[in-house]
């Protein structure tokens, strides 16, 4: 009987994979060479995580995340997110105390929401994210956005524009709060369940409502930058102007909010437009915050972070034809003719293996068109034939898939042979 995956789910198989594992390696150098460090925390954390750090009011808490009791009747969560473990990790550890500020570093891995499965969206899903906690400089907050930045380009996206806004300090926000209060009040008769729950737990929340008519009534509402204190905005234009000095495009978009309760000044989206000029939305997204590390038992630290759904980048890349060198490629296939070859052929495979060169081996008596087609199908450079003939005068033939130019090599000489080629190749490939 055949079982079918969990809805929202997907394998991920072959040229994906290698995809995967090309935007992921990619996003590790960068954060790499920003100075951070990965850190790995648990797919299960206690529940209780996740509504203090995430915040009862948003979406994710109410509605997304996958919640049960374990056999010691606790109550556990698959990660609906990684801040808030990485956030764990450092009071836990007491990373604070014994590590220069700021903490750096950076996550990658399965995160789980039960949301409606759609285009690139998945129940689960991977995210890649930086932390940078501790100091409270906008410095700090430019340099996160400029490596998430440099990341995308380097994968290869064109245009891409920075939207950003700040949510103020915590007098500002609670200024802007009551305005909001009073400016919805006039019309919740009028809107969406969610938006009668978000006025009571928080405001801010409605500007992220999705129903038409209620954008509309947003539309009208009070802006955030006629509450902002006068640091809160110093702090904004200080970070506009980092951005600026290093031709970081950017839109300011004052309905941008995000996601979590837990933001406050900096918060952002990269987003994408096609060769075409056609809007795909946010690839990644990230802000800064001040009471996380406090809320979960550490001392009052700000930090600033971003994440990348790497299903979100995937699609997208592909989407854009931006993945052209994901095909499988092999460096030697070794084509054993008739079975008294087998040993040698193997033995041979070995010795390349063993000197770093991806090998393949084909262990059945096939006919050279079969051979060829499956050394095309890995993306084989070379095909190394081992026949009768080639055994007895301890040798091999080798084949340039490409050029198709042959010649006979003898065993003990392979690997410097081996060594040669690609030396060459890779002066070609250098120019």
């Amino acid at each position: 009987m055949e079982i079918n995956l969990p809805k929202g789910t997907h394998d991920v198989i072959l040229d994906e994979a290698r995809a995967y594992e090309k935007i992921e390696t990619l996003f590790k150098a960068v954060a790499d060479l920003y100075g951070f460090s990965e850190l790995r925390t648990p797919i299960i954390e206690a529940t209780e995580l996740f509504t203090r750090s995430v915040g009862d009011s948003s979406d994710i808490v109410r509605k997304e995340m996958y919640t049960f009791k374990d056999k010691g009747d606790r109550s556990i969560t698959l990660r609906p997110e990684l801040t808030a473990g990485v956030m764990r990790s450092i009071v836990n550890n007491k990373l604070f105390a014994t590590q220069d500020l700021p903490i750096k570093v950076y996550y990658l891995g399965p995160a789980f929401r039960y949301e409606r499965p759609q285009l690139g969206r998945y129940r689960q899903f991977n995210q890649f994210g930086v932390e940078s906690v501790g100091i409270t400089s906008p410095l700090s907050d430019a340099e996160v956005i400029m490596m998430g930045y440099a990341a995308l380009k380097m994968l290869g996206f064109g245009h891409i524009t920075l939207k950003i806004n700040t949510l103020g300090d915590d007098e500002s926000r609670k200024a802007y709060r009551v305005a909001l209060k009073e400016y919805f009040g006039k019309h919740l008769d009028k809107m969406c369940p969610d938006c009668h729950e978000r006025y009571e737990s928080n405001p801010l929340r409605i500007l992220d409502c999705k129903v038409p008519e209620d954008i509309e009534i947003v539309k009208k509402a009070p802006k955030i930058s006629d509450y902002l204190t006068e640091a809160a905005q110093e702090s904004f234009e200080f970070v506009l102007a980092t951005l600026a000095n290093f031709d970081i495009k950017y839109e300011v978009d004052e309905s941008l909010v995000r996601g979590l309760d837990y933001y406050s000044h900096v918060v952002f989206e990269f987003h994408y437009t096609t060769e075409a000029g056609v809007s795909l939305g946010a690839l990644g997204a990230g802000g800064h915050y001040d009471n996380l590390v406090s809320e979960l038992g550490g001392p009052a630290l700000s930090g600033v972070g971003l994440a990348f759904g790497i299903e979100r980048i995937y699609g997208v890349l592909e989407n854009d034809k931006l993945l052209q060198d994901v095909k499988e490629e092999t460096d030697f296939y070794v084509m054993p003719l008739g079975d008294n070859a087998l040993l040698d052929a193997y033995m041979i495979a070995q010795a390349l293996r063993g000197a770093g060169y991806r090998t393949e081996v084909c262990f059945e008596n096939k006919g050279f068109k079969t051979l060829f087609k499956r050394a095309e199908h890995k993306g084989s450079k070379y095909a190394v034939i081992i026949g009768d003939t080639e055994m007895q005068a301890e040798q091999v033939t080798l084949k340039n898939l490409k050029t198709q130019e042959q010649i006979t090599v003898k065993y003990a000489d392979l690997i410097d042979k081996a060594d040669q080629l690609f030396a060459v190749e890779d002066d070609h490939d250098h120019h």
